[in-house]
């Protein structure tokens, strides 16, 4: 008897060891240490409606301000983290150009968030919009 609830309690132990790790993972800060690849700063920033992207553009809308800069300052971070990778393709120095302006156009998001200034940020999602074909021309 004794036996059985010790591998019962040992059982429940693992499952809820498990959990906490998953769910770790699964919230674990964006903003690590280690610098995103341009695959995860493409695809978390900007491809669906679960992208930093839409999800900035829609908290602004509806005047939800923290999420909107809690957003952004991932964006930025990615922004920033973009050029210390190396374009899959093209030339060094079009790859520094293009992608020192990405990281100041997230950055003019962020700050514009912090303003509560939607005019503004709208402004730098757009800018960052239009920037996408011409670094994917080159570079991807």
């Amino acid at each position: 008897m004794l036996r059985k609830m010790i591998q019962m309690s040992l059982v429940a132990a693992l499952g809820l060891s498990a959990t906490l790790l998953a769910y770790g993972a699964a919230t674990a800060s964006p903003l690590a240490d280690e610098t995103p690849t341009v695959k995860e700063i493409m695809t978390k920033g900007h491809k669906g409606t679960d992208a930093y992207l839409a999800k900035i553009k829609g908290a602004v809308k509806d005047g939800k301000w923290e999420d909107a800069q809690k957003y952004a300052k991932t964006l930025a971070f990615f922004g920033e983290s973009l050029g210390k990778n190396k374009a899959a393709k093209g030339d060094a120095d079009s790859w520094k150009t293009l992608s020192e302006k990405y990281a100041a156009s997230t950055k003019a998001v962020f700050e514009a968030t912090e303003k509560k200034d939607a005019k503004a940020a709208n402004a730098g999602l757009a800018a960052i919009g239009a920037s996408c074909g011409a670094c994917h021309k080159v570079h991807k």
